[in-house]
């Protein structure tokens, strides 16, 4: 259908038109939808950290307190003279039980994980802990060597926590004065921090928030997707619907005017025909043809007017070696090779024969087009269930997928200046008597139309095979 003749018959190509409108409008609905989830799911992850954080800061502020107020506790109940006379005469000294009742006892009601008294030269006076540390440099001062420095300089600190015996633990460090005011030591108390599972489990809180958080927004999201393609489906077939009426409209209006000039033509013909035998028989051919295009006409105009049935009776080989009879010059022009595959002698179709050529032209003029440096147009037909099944393929470029899916919808072509109904305006004629019209392509690789209709009822099927046409 979107091609036209020159006066000698000789079918031209019309020049490419610009691609098939995309869904772009769509895929804008969904960038724009997964930004707005991503954004929404960051915004929830951040304040979910920034919440995280605070909680964390506050239970160990709190924590570093409480340690440190027990350093201090056990610092201000040791005396600086019992600590100079453990340092000097050992387990022997007489502040010794004392020292020792102070920082343990207050050590097991805590609950401390350990407690211990450092010297001002960072070695272990007394530890809880085990005996064998007295006398000898304290392992804190690798883990936390900057806090018992605070310490000894008069301030408490905390240090970070630390693994120790497969625990993880945090010392508090508070120092012992002296009677000049002077740090002499420093008491270090180590526990395990108790806001652990209290974190873990805010952790697993928030995760589970942020989950929940994602799930609804995924959920909106392709809510408002759904929306949006129902949308944009919707607004095709409003478009549709007007493409359609509009057809319609300029259908019934080319009808009005190309009828009057058709009855012209046949009735000039008819007068021609009692001349000469070569006038007689190019006349002949005028009223033939001219009868046809009227009842080309009449037929777009059914389509125009909405009557989808057009079943008639046809034979569905007749039309189709009547159309590649008609085409044989067309196929030479365009160096294209016509192979005839094994078909039924007769197969009747409710399908009038002018439609059936209408359908066949249309068909096989898109293929010849397909193929602008020659190829070869492979034709068949057969029986198949009850239904007869005609193949029309060419060795042309193919059709890509996404453009082969709109394919015969109306106004969709790839062509310049091209209207698309020619595809649309076959598959209403091969629907209306009951059959399917199937397109398969594969880029580079060809094209191949398949019509299916199904045998009329009442006539008696013809085998399948024979030699080729």
């Amino acid at each position: 259908m979107d091609r036209f003749l020159d006066s000698r018959g000789a079918c031209r190509r019309r020049v490419p038109a610009g691609p098939i409108r995309s869904g772009g409008a769509l895929q804008r609905t969904f960038i724009g939808t997964l930004l707005f989830v991503v954004a929404g799911v960051l915004a929830m992850a951040a304040q979910s950290w920034v919440s995280y954080q605070r909680v964390r800061h506050a239970l160990e502020t709190e924590y570093e307190h409480r340690l440190e107020n027990v350093a201090n506790t056990i610092a201000s109940q040791i005396k600086s003279d019992d600590l100079k006379d453990v340092r000097t005469y050992g387990e022997e000294a007489r502040g010794f039980a004392e020292l020792q009742f102070v920082v343990f006892g207050i050590q097991q009601t805590s609950g401390l994980a350990n407690a211990s008294v450092i010297g001002s030269d960072r070695v272990v006076i007394f530890d809880c802990r085990s005996d064998e540390l007295q006398g000898a440099r304290t392992p804190l001062d690798t883990l936390a060597f900057n806090e018992i420095g605070s310490a000894l300089a008069g301030k408490a600190a905390v240090s970070r926590p630390y693994v120790a015996n497969g625990l993880t633990l945090r010392a508090g460090f508070a120092p012992i004065f002296g009677a000049g005011g002077a740090p002499v030591g420093v008491v270090a108390v180590e526990a395990e921090p108790d806001y652990g599972p209290v974190l873990a489990g805010l952790e697993r809180d928030f995760q589970l928030r942020t989950t929940i958080v994602v799930l609804a927004l995924s959920v909106l999201a392709a809510l408002f997707l759904r929306l949006a393609w129902s949308s944009q489906r919707l607004e095709r077939r409003l478009s549709r619907a007007e493409n359609l009426a509009a057809m319609g409209r300029l259908t019934a209006t080319l009808a009005h005017e190309i009828k009057n000039p058709l009855a012209i033509i046949r009735g000039s013909a008819e007068r021609l025909s009692k001349l000469a035998p070569d006038a007689q028989r190019m006349a002949g051919f005028v009223v033939e043809e001219s009868d046809r295009l009227s009842r080309t006409v009449g037929r777009y105009l059914q389509f125009a007017r909405a009557e989808d049935s057009v079943e008639g009776e046809g034979d569905a080989i007749t039309a189709l070696n009547a159309t590649l009879a008609l085409l044989e010059g067309e196929f030479a022009a365009r160096n294209v090779t016509l192979r005839r595959e094994a078909a039924p002698a007769a197969a009747p179709v409710r399908l009038d024969n002018e439609s059936l050529k209408q359908v066949y032209l249309n068909l096989i003029l898109n293929a010849i087009e397909a193929m602008n440096e020659g190829g070869a147009l492979t034709v068949g037909a057969a029986e198949r269930g009850g239904k007869i099944e005609v193949r029309i393929a060419d060795t042309g470029p193919g059709i890509p997928a996404e453009v082969l899916a709109r394919l015969g919808n109306p106004f969709v072509t790839t062509r310049a200046q091209g209207t698309g109904l020619g595809l649309f305006l076959t598959r209403r004629l091969v629907e209306s008597a009951g059959g399917s019209l199937q397109l398969e392509s594969t880029a580079g690789r060809g094209t191949t139309c398949v019509v299916r209709l199904p045998r009329r009822s009442g006539a008696v099927a013809e085998p399948t095979g024979g030699k080729p046409s």
